[in-house]
């Protein structure tokens, strides 16, 4: 896609947030998931998770995740020690699978989707369980759903728009 749409549709509400993402990059927001969980964990009594520790803290899943996508092409001694003299964020950085964008109390951080949903699960089983069930059927599914009336959609559109 050449244009960076952000989607918004309620179809992303996540225990209560919407979970935007970049339509160029399929990267989505890190910051979201952050306050979905604190939604709930307020509401259920779970314990103070900061996903951005949660990236650091588990570099060798990061490192097999980003590695089976063809983005990480070293050896994970090598990965860490990047990680550990470049610093975490700027090392994902130069990757390409973590961006933050916005200043002061509009900043954000936007991550590969394969990161965002590896973090989602860390944060707590009934909020993975969520999580999985809300992936598959409202962004799976309903595109899915979608693409199944693509034609329909087509002719109708060519009633207006005839070539």
């Amino acid at each position: 896609m050449k244009t960076n749409v952000v989607m918004l549709s309620q179809d992303r509400n996540l225990f209560g947030s919407i979970i935007r993402q970049q339509t160029k990059n399929g990267m989505l927001n890190l910051s979201d998931l952050q306050q979905a969980y604190e939604k709930e964990r307020l509401k259920h009594g779970w314990p103070e998770k900061h996903i951005y520790r949660i990236m650091e803290s588990d570099k060798e899943s990061l490192f097999y995740l980003l590695e089976h996508q063809g983005v990480v092409k070293l050896p994970m001694c090598s990965f860490t020690e990047a990680i550990d003299s470049q610093g975490f964020a700027k090392y994902m950085k130069s990757l390409g699978v973590y961006k933050t964008t916005g200043v002061a109390s509009t900043k954000t951080t936007w991550v590969n989707p394969y990161i965002w949903l590896m973090v989602a699960m860390e944060l707590n089983p009934k909020f993975k369980a969520k999580t999985v069930i809300w992936l598959t059927d409202s962004l799976i599914f309903n595109r899915v759903e979608a693409g199944d009336f693509c034609k329909e959609l087509n002719a109708a559109i060519q009633k207006f728009y005839p070539t």
